[in-house]
């Protein structure tokens, strides 16, 4: 079992498990490695790290608290063989809405999950290989279609936007992918967070994102953004 940290969010009675032993991609500035805890927990972002739990302990954690939605999220829970099992389990013992968030490269179905959010690093070639170190961008492409077509499955899709590398232009064609699909598939773009002072790339301004929405909207009909300095809409607790 890799998850090294949970919050919880009372108002939304949501549980948030992070998944942090491996990924099948190898993503510039991660923000699950390089900020490893809940970005919305008071006092910021951590780059340390918990031991992970096991199953049994992850359940006697959230057992206390009154929940009614489960995220799954961190590296890439799909590549961790007790995603599902764990899954399962607190479906069946907290009747809990459970959300996916994936990369999309491995594709699951399974009743268990009842909505699914991809997020799409890039749909050129180069770049998503440049960002992610695979070479097929389309298996992602091809997942989030099959994620699409899975009746009453809840889709949606978010993207990190990094000036100079993954810039409006990639965001407009990711954007017009997701209007081929479905033009209504809720879409999120969020702002880069450098991990080091050095880092090549640096955060966008609230201008850039905003273009950056204002081009998605072209395409799709529910386009947000996220950036550095959003005020958080609902406390979060440190549960692990």
């Amino acid at each position: 079992m890799g998850i090294y940290h949970i919050t919880y969010t009372p108002e939304l009675k949501e549980a948030c498990l992070y998944f942090g032993e491996r990924c099948n991609f190898s993503c510039h500035g991660c923000i699950s490695k390089y900020h490893s805890e809940d970005c919305h927990l008071d006092g910021g972002m951590k780059q340390s790290k918990n031991r992970t739990l096991s199953r049994e302990e992850v359940i006697s954690y959230i057992k206390p608290l009154f929940l009614k939605r489960t995220v799954f999220l961190g590296l890439e829970p799909t590549v961790d063989t007790d995603f599902l099992p764990l899954a399962k389990t607190i479906k069946k013992q907290f009747s809990t809405y459970n959300i996916l968030i994936t990369n999309g490269y491995k594709y699951i179905e399974d009743r268990t999950i009842d909505e699914v959010c991809v997020s799409i690093k890039a749909i050129s070639r180069k770049t998503f290989k440049d960002f992610t170190g695979k070479d097929n961008p389309e298996q992602v492409l091809n997942n989030f279609k099959r994620y699409t077509s899975i009746p009453n499955l809840e889709v949606r899709a978010e993207s990190i936007f990094i000036p100079g590398y993954i810039d409006k232009d990639e965001i407009e064609k990711i954007a017009r992918f997701i209007s081929s699909v479905d033009s209504l598939i809720p879409y999120r773009i969020d702002g880069y967070m450098p991990y080091l002072e050095k880092d090549n790339f640096r955060k966008p301004v609230k201008s850039e994102m905003e273009e950056a929405k204002k081009i998605s909207e072209k395409y799709l009909k529910n386009v947000s953004i996220l950036h550095y300095g959003v005020k958080v809409k609902h406390r979060v607790k440190r549960i692990y």
